[in-house]
Order: structure tokens, then C-alpha cells, then sequence
């Protein structure tokens, strides 16, 4: 399955990232386990919740490789 993800803020009028993911089948399936209950108490579109999903994903994982970077530079 083939995710394509905008990771350009809302009120951000610069260039824009077009994120591709391919997720394996073998994920896929597990993946959208997280998705369809959430998409039916929400009453949206699993796509919008999948790309949500993968949004705070990629979020996260920026903030938490500043956050380790940002301890060292205090240590020294």
C-alpha cells in the first residue's frame, strides 16, 4: 500500500514536502486494525485518519532526534 503524506503546515506558504510511504502488506493489515475503530467513532475516512496517523508519526520522531541533540549541546 502506498501512503502519499503532505507534511506542509497549513499556514505555511513556502515549498512543500511530498512524503511517499510504502507500507508492506504484512503491516498494512495490522496497521488499518488502529485505523477503522477509530475512523467509525470519528465519522471521517480511514485514508484522512491513516495520513493523520503517519503525520504525528513522522512529528514525533523529528521532535524526539531534537530533543536528544538539544541534551548533549546542555551537558557540555
Amino acid at each position: 500500500m502506498n501512503v502519499y503524506v503532505n507534511l506542509k503546515p497549513n499556514n505555511y506558504d513556502g515549498e512543500s514536502d511530498l512524503l511517499t510511504i510504502e507500507v508492506p502488506a504484512s503491516y498494512s493489515e495490522a496497521l488499518l486494525r488502529y485505523v477503522r475503530p477509530i475512523a467509525e467513532q470519528k465519522n471521517l475516512p480511514q485514508d484522512k485518519i491513516l495520513k493523520d496517523i503517519i503525520k504525528q508519526a513522522v512529528n514525533e520522531i523529528e521532535r524526539r532526534n531534537y530533543e536528544s541533540k538539544n541534551r548533549k549541546n546542555k551537558k557540555r
